[in-house]
């Protein structure tokens, strides 16, 4: 089945596109063989669109003047009763992989590394040579600017037509698929791009070893399910007055978890009152300090009386996010040590035994030192399985219901690390703020100030100070970290044990505390 589309996307003349379309248990050589016989320069562009669950649901591949469109079934793996079925599937499959997916072509997409894991989670296929264009920009991988970078930021493009196709709906259908992925196709071909392209690092799948790839596609594909639970629309809570300046909506948020965020990605809708009549405006953030944000709207307000606020549109990335699939991709593309880190081989690849630094200090038994109470066998044990500095133990897990003494274990295992004047060093996260919090409180409540407690601004300033009034002396907010080693050495003092949260350590300015109190 093949039809005719046009593009819309670059100003200039270009000729019409041919676009084939077949389910993968239909794909035949011949079909393959009317694409590859246009193909120019080895370039093939890549697009795709996901279906519920972030299922590949087809994928194109495109040369300057034809498409070819692969539409994969739901049930994409036949059960084992259907013989001739999974023939055709696995026939299908290894054309692509021969054909296309083989070191033969570059292959060129926007975001490679979610197709070339997409590829290998659903179709269980591999992939050679490819290229993921994003790399080439410094801006949000999820932005307009950043597709705007690697389409070729000098390139005279239609941009509302891009913003379309690539954030819209348009690209989903079989033609919207088939016009990225001529997009990609073309902006590879640029003189200018192709010399940025070719110095980006190629994605080669079928290189890297099957435990290796199954972890990296789980963790990418977990996050990208992760990102899809996220709510399109979110009720702000805010307080009923408010200002008015021109154009200029002030607002002031009553609950965190409610509270507007500034993103550039999302659109605030008002519903104004005024008498008997009700209105809505939409307008963007312009800035938020603590609980007040400042919303730009498109029309005049009318009306005295707040009805609702809604921010539309999913919450971009957190930086912890962003920097999670940063590091996946850089696994894929080979240049990271990801794999081979220790902590990342005892987690994820058990397989392989992890090659651990030899420890700087005679393997003793550890002391116990914990004045305040005595503690229970497994509470004991667990402390003295911290402290060691045995291989099998870098890694441990210590589990159990509220109330049996976790927190108590860290404190225990804190203040014996101190009594023992050891030279290591201890950082201690945990997924909320609350839950570092507790532990901070219980630290000083067994006699231990000696710590740093990393907090971030967001969270803290005109929210949440009134939680850390005794703390106030130990906390460190995070948009005090741009600072040079002395300085951040003056901050710390002698500490050697730093609380955070986990996301924390995503924090691009945390390099500082790290070169003074080391992991």
């Amino acid at each position: 089945m093949s039809h005719i589309i046009s593009q819309n996307l670059f100003i200039g003349d270009f000729p019409p596109i041919t676009v084939s379309q077949c389910v993968e248990d239909a794909l035949s050589a011949q079909l393959l063989q009317h694409l590859l016989d246009t193909v120019t320069d080895c370039i093939i562009g890549v697009s795709a669109t996901f279906r519920e669950g972030c299922q590949l649901s087809s994928i194109a591949f495109s040369t300057l003047s034809r498409v070819l469109v692969v539409h994969v079934p739901k049930s994409h793996v036949p059960r084992p009763k259907d013989g001739a079925k999974l023939l055709q599937v696995s026939r299908g499959r290894a054309l692509l992989q021969e054909h296309i997916l083989s070191p033969n072509f570059q292959k060129h997409a926007f975001k490679m590394d979610q197709i070339a894991t997409a590829l290998y989670s659903d179709l269980s296929l591999c992939i050679a040579d490819g290229v993921d264009m994003l790399s080439v920009t410094t801006h949000d991988r999820g932005s307009l600017q950043a597709l705007m970078d690697a389409m070729g930021d000098e390139t005279p493009l239609y941009k509302g037509n891009v913003k379309a196709l690539f954030f819209g709906r348009e690209g989903n259908t079989a033609s919207g698929v088939a016009l990225r992925a001529w997009a990609t196709c073309r902006a590879a071909m640029i003189p200018d791009m192709s010399r940025r392209f070719s110095s980006i690092s190629r994605i080669n799948t079928s290189a890297l070893p099957k435990a290796h790839l199954i972890v990296l596609a789980k963790i990418f594909r977990d996050g990208e399910r992760l990102d899809a639970m996220k709510p399109t629309h979110v009720k702000n809570e805010v307080q009923s007055k408010f200002t008015v300046k021109k154009r200029a909506v002030n607002l002031t948020c009553s609950r965190f978890p409610t509270r507007i965020r500034p993103t550039s990605n999302q659109i605030i809708r008002l519903k104004m009152k005024g008498g008997k009549t009700t209105t809505s405006v939409t307008g963007r953030v312009h800035g938020v300090v603590g609980r007040n944000a400042r919303v730009v709207v498109n029309n005049p307000i009318k009306g005295n009386k707040i009805v609702s606020v809604t921010t539309i549109g999913k919450d971009a990335p957190t930086v912890a996010e962003s920097l999670r699939e940063d590091v996946i991709r850089k696994a894929l593309q080979n240049t990271t040590t990801l794999l081979s880190q220790p902590f990342f081989k005892s987690v994820w690849l058990p397989g392989e035994p992890p090659l651990w630094p030899v420890p700087k200090a005679p393997r003793t038994k550890p002391l116990i030192y914990f004045p305040g109470r005595a503690l229970n066998n497994s509470q004991e044990k667990a402390v003295e399985t911290i402290l060691s500095t045995s291989n099998k133990d870098r890694l441990i897990t210590i589990q159990g219901p509220p109330g049996t003494g976790k927190t108590t274990v860290i404190a225990a295992t804190v203040l014996s690390h101190d009594y023992a004047n050891s030279n290591r060093t201890i950082w201690i996260a945990a997924q909320s703020n609350v839950a570092v919090k507790n532990i901070a409180e219980k630290l000083i409540k067994e006699g231990f100030d000696k710590f740093k407690l990393l907090v971030s601004k967001d969270f803290h300033f005109d929210w949440h100070e009134h939680l850390y009034e005794e703390l106030e002396a130990r906390l460190i907010r995070s948009d005090l970290f741009k600072m040079s080693v002395v300085e951040a050495s003056r901050l710390l003092l002698d500490s050697k044990v730093i609380l955070c949260t986990l996301s924390m350590f995503s924090n691009p300015n945390i390099d500082v505390f790290l070169r003074i109190v080391p992991v």
